[in-house]
């Protein structure tokens, strides 16, 4: 039992197997049945309470987390040695039955009490056993129903994370939909942007296009202006009938034009 850290009840075990061995020592040294006797009870409750220490060991390096190979060896050491001293108890069980058989009972006094005795201490030794049994089948019986349990519960865990998988799938699914979306959104509103501006960049041209054609037609009629003011002035002949008629007719087709211009522009 040496390279890891001793439990509790593997001292005590030890002491009590000390005990145990002290107490075979002993009853080599008694010659009399009924101390015999006394001493086996005595001995046999011992090695019950190194079986339940055992059951408290093995419980507690499991709960502790003991590797299983080092738990399994651990163990089979304690139950050998314990075997071992049972092994003795039933030997000497035996010697003191075979030497009651020799003497005989009927001419001995004491003798029927001493069989008593160890019949009465065999019961004893079973009824420890059945108890032992019947504690055993119980923890059973409570480990298998928390293992089913476990099971129930790992199961639905189980279902309630598949669900919860589904769920995120949808919503990275909507999240791409969704990032889809805006990025075709974007570019409608790119294309859109470009538009525009290409749009007012040509009214802009047109604009400026008109206000130039307005600009010559202005600077045109000034420049006749001033040229028929001119031709008032200085004495010239008078002008034909013709010629008249020809400049009252232009100007009002160059102020219509002029006038359908600025409605273009508007």
């Amino acid at each position: 039992m040496s390279g890891v850290q001793k439990y509790d009840q593997e001292k005590q075990l030890e002491s009590i197997f000390e005990e145990i061995k002290a107490g075979f020592k002993k009853y080599d040294g008694l010659g009399n049945g009924d101390k015999q006797t006394a001493l086996l009870k005595e001995l046999t409750n011992k090695m019950q309470e190194c079986k339940n220490l055992i059951k408290e060991y093995e419980r507690e390096a499991r709960t502790d987390g003991l590797a299983p190979q080092v738990l399994a060896d651990r163990k089979k050491q304690m139950v050998q040695e314990l075997n071992t001293y049972i092994g003795l108890k039933k030997h000497r069980q035996d010697e003191i039955a075979a030497k009651a058989e020799l003497i005989g009972t009927s001419g001995r006094k004491g003798a029927l009490p001493e069989k008593s005795r160890e019949d009465t201490g065999t019961v004893e030794l079973m009824a420890q056993g059945k108890a032992t049994i019947k504690d055993t089948d119980d923890a059973l019986i409570r480990a298998q129903k928390i293992v089913e349990d476990t099971i129930q519960i790992g199961t639905q865990t189980a279902e309630t994370l598949h669900g919860q998988t589904k769920q995120m799938e949808r919503v990275l699914n909507d999240l791409d939909e969704i990032h889809f979306t805006m990025k075709k959104a974007s570019k409608v509103i790119r294309d859109l942007t470009r538009g525009i501006a290409t749009d007012k960049f040509i009214m802009f041209l047109f604009m400026m296009m008109v206000v130039g054609v307005i600009v010559a037609i202005v600077l045109k009629i000034a420049k006749v202006g001033a040229k028929k003011k001119t031709t008032t002035t200085s004495p010239s002949p008078s002008p034909s009938p013709t010629s008249g008629r020809r400049l009252l007719g232009y100007s009002p087709d160059v102020w219509y034009h002029v006038a359908e211009l600025i409605d273009l522009a508007s």
